[in-house]
């Protein structure tokens, strides 16, 4: 019998389309959700959600390509509390970084923020924020008191 697993595992991915013995899928497989009978209706229906989840990340990169270039060399302002020296009680966390980008109208969603090291102290400095799919724009942080 031929089935649609509807799950990644080890030896198998999502969509493949496997035959395999009728009873392990009319008592395992099926049941338990890991896989749909082979008919041309459910194919159909797989295929339709492989592409919509295409067009999904196409526009997401899209949108992720036009903040990258909006924020490119942006510079961001951090506040925090420092001693007289200028070193920061508490390091400046990614967490910050998103929230003032995103208080400057630029939501970054699960991109990632990548610091030089840790940022303790007061100055500017050079971050680089990580979209994925190869996107990378560098900003810069401006530490304050």
């Amino acid at each position: 019998m031929k089935v649609i697993y509807l799950k990644n595992s080890k030896v198998y991915k999502r969509g493949d389309v496997k035959d395999v013995a009728e009873g392990y899928a009319q008592n395992f497989l099926i049941p338990q959700g890991l896989a749909l009978a082979a008919t041309a209706e459910n194919l159909i229906k797989i295929k339709q959600e492989a592409d919509k989840k295409i067009k999904t990340q196409e526009s997401a990169v899209n949108r992720y390509k036009a903040i990258a270039e909006k924020i490119r060399g942006r510079k961001i302002q951090i506040t925090g509390k420092a001693n007289e020296n200028g070193k920061l009680y508490a390091a400046v966390t990614e967490q910050e970084v998103k929230a003032a980008l995103k208080k400057s109208g630029f939501d970054i969603g699960g991109s990632k923020v990548i610091f030089p090291g840790h940022l303790k102290e007061v100055g500017d400095f050079k971050a680089q924020v990580d979209f994925g799919h190869g996107l990378m724009s560098e900003i810069i942080i401006l530490v304050r008191v």
